[in-house]
């Protein structure tokens, strides 16, 4: 009888501190969509801003090199330095994707099997 009473209290302890886990993990996850919420938007403020200066620097810079040039050849030249630093850009964000979802999968994988373990756990006792 005490074995049993020892085995419920043992049990209810292991039930409780997954239950826990579980809340902090969720307190944890909640926390970090906030703080992705507000980076997302920081992000999108400082990329509008971002886009204004570089706006104001083209239209600074079309304005200089047409003392110089035939407005053809400013639009020619500034079109093939834009597209060519475009391509390079798009390259290199593709590539730091890939990575990223990379470390991701082996995440969720990590994840996936620390549930299984408890489940298994839980399932055991």
């Amino acid at each position: 009888m005490e074995q049993s009473v020892q085995d419920v209290h043992h049990t209810v302890g292991e039930e409780t501190t997954v239950r826990e886990d579980i809340e902090t993990a969720r307190e944890e996850a909640a926390l970090g969509l906030s703080e992705a919420r507000h980076g997302v938007a920081a992000l999108a403020a400082g990329g509008a801003c971002g886009l204004l200066a570089l706006w104001s620097a083209h239209s600074t810079l079309v304005r200089a090199l047409e003392r110089v040039w035939a407005p053809q050849r400013v639009t020619g030249a500034l079109t093939v330095v834009y597209a060519s630093g475009a391509s390079v850009l798009v390259h290199y964000g593709s590539k730091r994707m890939r990575v990223a979802r990379t470390a991701s999968r082996e995440a969720l994988h990590s994840s996936v099997d620390v549930v299984r373990q408890v489940v298994d756990e839980l399932k055991d006792a």
